[in-house]
């Protein structure tokens, strides 16, 4: 503890102040505080009001220790002891108004905080950083960049860098990219890896740790939740996640923005951290709607990403586009599809739920977004020049969105069900999985792309394939043909599959089997 300078303290020391016990201010430590062995620390009058949180208290138990009996040697109590806060101001949120016309400024970001056992034996040292990193940015980075790899490594020392401490809201960062890219195999989900990022998150939380690096791990750690159907964890991160990213002031509709980044990489990082949220609410919603969605839909001057390849290496673009500003195919890259998808997935949700309204208006609402969709497949199907293994993830929620908006028409009778269910989606996906099925097992040689397939696969596709799954089950309940028993059977084998990278496959092909039996 770092000595007071000699001359009597002012104020009672918070171990005093926290037992409402007369203090005698004595220095270095108090006569309470030297008879009971305490951590003796004196607040200075700025931080009068907030002195308690630095009182010490118990260390959260690792995640391990609920298997791993826990020594001094292999975890000591200062590791997961919160020693300093950031204080974030309570006027923020208890009346914003105030916030806002005051000098009050939101909290500086802690430089560094002791790690436990349960973070550094993920994480390891500068070492491996750097290692997991480069990882990261070869394969979830692909479907999801929200996290700029020029600021990264910038901020994130290495072996010849050791003089700067690791930041806590990157250790956080690299934690939640580790559980990122865990292959399940057979495991539970729940791993201590899983226990120590949530855990670590919550450290950071009560302490007032605000910063974009923070929400990044956030949305790492719901997707990792979402993928692998660890609920209702998920839907409790993916709201966090929302509310996390309004407090940061980068939200489209932000009453009180956060004073944008000079450097343009900072700016587009928020603006992907954003649609990133948004996309995260969005799939959310498929499977389980709600009244009101937590994301407002951009407006039509929200900038879409940019070129993800020229943010990587901090390159600002000659224009930003908007969702409603021509463009041609070469404009629009991997990212900016998705987060084109997202917008028209939004739509169509608002679409299949709407009621009460005027029949004819909603069967042309239906054709404008069929045909937009449509049009928004062939920009993908062009950026990824008919490869489908590197397009995978850009068609996923273009593909999620067609299946919702067809199957929500043809099951139903109405003027556009026979149109509906002539050009439904799930044909087309059936028919690219049963084909790249009988490619892969064409010869062993094909053995890696399916692994590579698997591995590089975001969360989402077990969506998309469960929703073509049950518009195949849909069809083969209705005319029991051998083609749509054979559809419904490649389906059920591609889930099958991909539970080896989200395990929220295997329990989609489980509600599956459920509602095969009972006719639903």
């Amino acid at each position: 503890m770092t000595s007071e300078p000699q001359r009597q303290p002012t104020l009672s020391c918070n171990a005093c102040k926290e037992r409402k016990r007369k203090c005698g201010r004595g220095l270095p430590k108090c006569s309470l505080c030297a008879k009971k062995g305490l951590v003796c620390e004196y607040p200075s009058r700025r931080r009068r009001e907030h002195s308690q949180l630095h009182t010490q208290f118990p260390a959260y138990p690792s995640p391990q220790s609920s298997t791993i009996t826990s020594t001094s040697t292999t975890q000591t109590p200062t590791a997961n002891t919160v020693s300093k806060t950031s204080e974030f101001p309570s006027v923020f949120y208890l009346d914003n108004l105030v916030f806002q016309r005051s000098l009050v400024p939101k909290p500086s970001l802690i430089s560094h905080v002791p790690l436990s056992v349960s973070v550094t034996s993920v994480i390891g040292d500068a070492s491996n950083w750097a290692f997991i990193a480069a990882e990261y940015f070869k394969t979830v980075h692909a479907w999801m960049p929200i996290v700029s790899k020029k600021r990264f490594f910038e901020n994130v020392p290495t072996l010849g860098t050791m003089a700067t401490p690791l930041r806590s809201d990157y250790a956080l960062l690299i934690l939640s990219m580790v559980l990122s890219m865990w292959m399940p195999q057979e495991q539970n989900p729940r791993t201590a890896t899983y226990l120590a990022a949530k855990t670590f998150y919550l450290d950071l939380e009560i302490q007032g740790v605000v910063s974009i690096q923070v929400l990044q791990a956030l949305i790492l750690i719901a997707l990792y939740e979402t993928g692998h159907a660890i609920f209702p964890s998920a839907a409790v991160s993916v709201e966090a996640c929302v509310r996390y990213g309004q407090a940061l002031g980068i939200n489209w509709d932000a009453r009180y923005p956060e004073k944008k980044p000079f450097a343009w990489v900072d700016r587009e990082e928020q603006n992907r951290v954003w649609w990133a949220v948004f996309m995260l609410e969005c799939v959310s919603r498929v499977g389980y709607p709600r009244n009101s969605a937590l994301v407002e839909n951009p407006s039509p001057d929200v900038h879409l990403p940019s070129d993800t390849f020229a943010w990587d290496r901090g390159t600002m673009p000659a224009k930003n586009l908007t969702i409603l500003q021509p463009r041609s195919n070469q404009d629009l890259g991997p990212f900016a599809t998705m987060a084109e998808a997202t917008r028209l997935l939004s739509q169509v949700l608002e679409h299949v739920s709407a009621k009460n309204t005027d029949e004819q208006l909603h069967i042309e609402e239906a054709l404008i977004l069929d045909r937009a969709l449509k049009a928004l497949e062939c920009v993908v199907e062009y950026e990824g020049d008919y490869n489908r293994l590197s397009i995978m993830n850009q068609t996923t929620l273009c593909s999620i969105s067609l299946l919702t908006l067809h199957e929500a028409h043809a099951s139903k009778q109405s003027d556009t069900s026979e149109y509906f269910r002539t050009v439904h989606h799930a044909k087309s996906i059936t028919k690219d999985t049963k084909k790249s099925q009988e490619e892969f097992t064409r010869s062993l040689t094909d053995v890696a792309p399916i692994h590579s397939c698997i591995k590089e696969a975001s969360p989402f596709i077990t969506t998309l394939l469960y929703q073509a799954a049950i518009a195949n089950l849909r069809l083969d309940q209705e005319s029991g043909s051998e083609e749509s028993s054979e559809a419904l059977q490649i389906m059920k084998g591609t889930l099958r599959h991909f539970d080896s990278r989200w395990k929220a496959s295997g329990a989609y092909l489980r509600i599956l089997e459920a509602r095969e039996v009972s006719a639903m």
